[in-house]
């Protein structure tokens, strides 16, 4: 199982370029979703995902937490072998590109069509953001009451809004969601 993780998080963190958030759909599919894997539930996913927004590198951050409850059924030992495998996962290739590759980058972004490609693959990763925002919505929409569902969107709304147009801090917001989930 701990090997089984970290080539889990070694083939997703090969994948990110220009931010970690890239990574959260396939995460959700391969960790919650793929039938033969479902580690944890879409609520511990979700409770997870939002609390580690407020840290930094917070897929990364993420990882571990994934790591640690899918090892649950191996005690506290087994959390942390998980955790500790899944962050190890997803750091190494970064590590490996930037200590090999750093050297030659720069000469080959003088190349057209690797500038090109670049700039497709940052269009790329706004459409994995985008989809990462609609499927993990999605769980909060399917079989919930139609008032449940418009809270969850009023509460995203505000979210978002607190973020783009205030200067509270992220963990200050997730708090005060935390403190709303509990109450409500």
């Amino acid at each position: 199982m701990p090997v089984r993780l970290f080539e889990n998080f070694y083939r997703n963190g090969s994948l990110i370029f220009g931010g970690g958030q890239v990574l959260t759909p396939m995460l959700y599919t391969e960790f919650v979703q793929y039938a033969p894997k479902k580690y944890l539930t879409s609520e511990e996913f979700l409770s997870g995902y939002a609390f580690v927004q407020g840290l930094p590198g917070p897929v990364f951050s993420f990882s571990s937490y994934i790591g640690a409850l899918a090892m649950r059924d191996y005690g506290v030992p087994g959390e942390i072998m998980g955790a500790i495998m899944s962050a190890a996962g997803i750091f190494l290739p970064g590590t490996f590109l930037i200590f090999f590759m750093i050297r030659i980058w720069d000469s080959l972004k003088k190349f057209r069509p690797i500038r090109a490609s670049l700039e497709g693959i940052n269009a790329a990763n706004a459409g994995l953001v985008a989809a990462a925002a609609i499927l993990l919505f999605q769980p909060l929409v399917i079989n919930e009451p139609v008032k449940i569902v418009v809270l969850n969107a009023l509460f995203t709304i505000a979210a978002f809004a607190l973020t783009a147009f205030t200067k509270i801090p992220a963990w200050a917001i997730i708090l005060i969601g935390l403190a709303f989930g509990l109450i409500l």
